[in-house]
This record gives C-alpha cells, sequence and structure tokens, in this order.
C-alpha cells in the first residue's frame, strides 16, 4: 500500500509537471484554490506500525478521527497539522491487526509539543 500511494502521487505530480514547460511555469499555473487545504488537531492515540504511524486526531469540535502518514515521533498531546491525500473506508492494517472504519492518508505533516 505504501509503494502504491508514493507511485500514485508521484503519477499525478508527474502529469502536472508534463504539462508545463518548467517547474517555474508549473508552480505559477497553482491557483491558491488548487492547493489543498490543511486540516489540524491534537493527538490522541499514537499507533506504530512499520513504516507508518496511525494517529487519533481530536478536531476543534471535539469529534474524532484516524491519519496514516510515514513514521513520525509524535506524541499524544502534541498538536498537529496536515494535507488529505486519500481517504479510504473499512482500512484493514495487518501490522495492527485491525481494521479502520475510515482512515485518512495524510502528507505535509507538522507537530508541535
Amino acid at each position: 500500500m505504501r509503494n502504491f500511494t508514493k507511485l500514485t502521487l508521484f503519477l499525478l505530480f508527474t502529469l502536472t509537471l508534463l504539462q508545463a514547460e518548467t517547474l517555474k511555469d508549473f508552480v505559477k499555473q497553482q491557483k491558491p484554490s488548487q492547493q489543498k487545504p490543511f486540516y489540524q488537531g491534537e493527538i490522541v492515540t499514537v499507533l506504530q506500525a512499520n513504516a507508518y504511524t496511525y494517529l487519533e486526531i481530536k478536531e476543534a469540535t471535539k469529534l474524532t478521527f484516524w491519519v496514516a502518514t510515514n513514521g513520525v515521533d509524535a506524541k499524544v498531546g502534541d498538536y498537529v497539522r496536515f494535507q488529505k491525500e486519500l481517504v479510504t473506508e473499512n482500512f484493514k492494517s495487518t501490522t495492527l491487526k485491525r481494521t479502520f472504519k475510515e482512515l485518512m492518508f495524510v502528507s505535509h505533516l507538522e507537530y508541535r509539543k
């Protein structure tokens, strides 16, 4: 799954970049509306699984949801922000031996204590 996600993101970036002659042209073509919004919240649960870290995030509304990202050293109580890449339903983690009803794969994770 990790390689598939990376490959998908790489292909999307490459296809978009091919439409521009240079990276500078690509950046100019990106309009603010095309930029992905950041989501944020406080970490309430951290599960490490090989190369991935699963985080249960509590939003300002007090609702929680699960995200997965490349391995990070985040801790419970840290505040994070990130961008959504992909949302899956009934995601089965064989490493954790559990199924997430809904799981958001994220990028650009920033966290602070």
